[in-house]
């Protein structure tokens, strides 16, 4: 097996074992349905002049591994600026909504001023099986190198994975990114999973640029914070091999 997902149709896919998450045996892991959903936005009304700067996902639950279709479409159009929304459904439930807010692209190279801070290259990690401590098939596929020093609440992990996310299509550079993103909850934990569950209810990426995604890997900088009254938050910069190129944010429901 040696995908993610099998088309059926120009919206509708079938996820394989290999999506199963990490929460509960018969669920898909949402990060990969996230870069599903980048597939469907990177075919939807290409505009070369154009590049998605924030993409948020609203999780509605569980995502079980079942078929999948989406619909999407420019609810606001405009020659600069456009707001693009994707539904999920599995059958009659609706599993995800999204909204990608699309930008005109411009040289402002002569005023670039970038604060996200870089982190190490990979030449400077270590192996790390972060995986060790989760179930499901989705976090064994992928690679992991970690900076030194890292610790709970804190880590820095450079991922890869060579599975391909839709059988039989070459995925563009926004599907590859965002395929990785959703697991940083998974690499910085608190506390152990077996022990308190801290499911995020939602994702939301800003991007600077296009990711550059040749070699494959995603580098996540990753902050876990548990508040007092049973809400989290999970603060990741996100890295490519060129540098900083955005952020996530997810919203977190701790359940002792």
């Amino acid at each position: 097996m040696s995908a993610y997902f099998v088309p059926l149709g120009p919206l509708t896919f079938r996820p394989t074992e290999l999506t199963q998450g990490a929460w509960r045996d018969d669920e898909q892991h949402v990060s990969i349905v996230c870069g599903l959903v980048g597939h469907v936005l990177e075919q939807h009304v290409p505009r070369p002049e154009m590049a998605y700067s924030r993409i948020t996902f609203e999780i509605f639950g569980q995502v079980l591994r079942e078929d999948m279709t989406f619909e999407v479409a420019t609810i606001r159009p405009g020659r600069t600026i456009e707001l693009v929304e994707v539904t999920g459904t599995c059958g009659e439930r609706t599993i995800l909504r999204v909204r990608a807010w699309r930008l005109v692209t411009s040289d402002t190279s002569s005023v670039e001023g970038v604060e996200l801070p870089a982190m190490p290259a990979r030449s400077a990690t270590e192996p790390r099986d972060v995986a060790a401590e989760w179930g499901g098939k989705f976090l064994k596929t992928i690679e992991w190198q970690a900076i030194p020093g890292g610790r709970d609440g804190r880590r820095q992990v450079w991922v890869h994975t060579a599975v391909d996310l839709v059988e039989g299509v070459q995925a563009g550079p926004l599907a590859r990114f965002l395929s990785l993103i959703d697991i940083a909850n998974g690499i910085a934990t608190r506390q152990r999973p077996g022990t308190m569950m801290f499911p995020n209810v939602e994702l939301t990426v800003h991007l600077l640029r296009e990711p550059v995604t040749e070699n494959g890997w995603v580098g996540l900088d990753t902050s876990v914070t548990f508040g007092d009254s049973g809400i989290g938050i999970t603060h990741t910069v996100l890295n490519d091999s060129l540098g900083p190129v955005g952020m996530a944010t997810q919203s977190l429901t701790l359940r002792l």
